[in-house]
């Protein structure tokens, strides 16, 4: 056989080209669903670990002090006034939450080096 022989029988035809390439879209697509779904699971075990519930409801409660709508002047006229005294608790709460994000990393710190021993 001639070159030109072989060459045409080496080359693919368009639609076995085409079927080839939708193959291996579906292969990649199959990959990224599967990485995709491995890294929320992960994701969600991280979320889910005692530690970072501890220091999400932390920063919610600092976050929800440090927010919180002080009456308008028409407000205070109206009302009754109110023997408590108020105090600015900004500087404790954010402490408080210096020291909760120092235990999350302790805490996670300790998790890691105890998966890596086995213990």
């Amino acid at each position: 056989m001639s070159d030109l022989a072989l060459s045409r029988i080496k080359l693919k035809t368009l639609p076995v080209q085409i079927k080839e390439a939708e193959l291996q879209i579906l292969v990649h697509q199959r990959k990224v669903i599967t990485c995709t779904n491995t890294l929320l699971e992960n994701i969600q075990q991280q979320m889910t670990t005692p530690s970072s519930l501890l220091i999400a409801s932390g920063i919610g409660f600092i976050l929800s002090e440090l927010t919180k709508i002080k009456p308008a002047e028409s407000d205070r006229e109206t009302q009754q006034p109110i023997a408590v005294e108020t105090t600015d608790i900004a500087g404790p709460l954010m402490s408080t939450l210096k020291l909760l994000t120092s235990i999350n990393a302790i805490y996670t710190a300790y998790n890691a080096s105890a998966s890596r021993t086995g213990t």
